[in-house]
């Protein structure tokens, strides 16, 4: 089964970016007992936007993704926080260094 990586950025409402921080660490929390969630990320750009990555082992643990009461109660606030939909790209890796390939070998250079 090949991962599945997502990529994806949003803008959240004036006044409310440490409101969303704090949300989006108890998402990542949350993160942490969904099967398959290999990565599960989120960065601030320079311009205030927020930024994710996320990698998952097969298209099912994608499919399952935040189907868990305690990613359902993380992700609560999110409508409320944003300024615009965000903007999420479904993808599958091709080759990165320090990921595990679909061998199980670590990729130290892309080919």
């Amino acid at each position: 089964m090949s991962k599945v990586s997502v990529m994806g950025h949003f803008a959240c409402k004036p006044d409310k970016e440490m409101e969303t921080r704090r949300m989006l660490v108890r998402m990542v929390d949350a993160a942490r007992e969904e099967p398959g969630v290999e990565i599960y990320s989120y960065h601030e750009g320079e311009d205030g936007r927020f930024w994710f990555f996320a990698l998952m082992r097969d298209p099912e643990s994608m499919a399952s993704h935040g189907t868990s009461d305690a990613m359902r109660q993380a992700m609560a606030p999110f409508a409320d926080l944003i300024a615009e939909p965000p903007e999420m790209n479904v993808l599958s890796p091709i080759a990165a260094i320090g990921l595990e390939r679909e061998d199980g070998r670590r990729s130290t250079r892309s080919t």
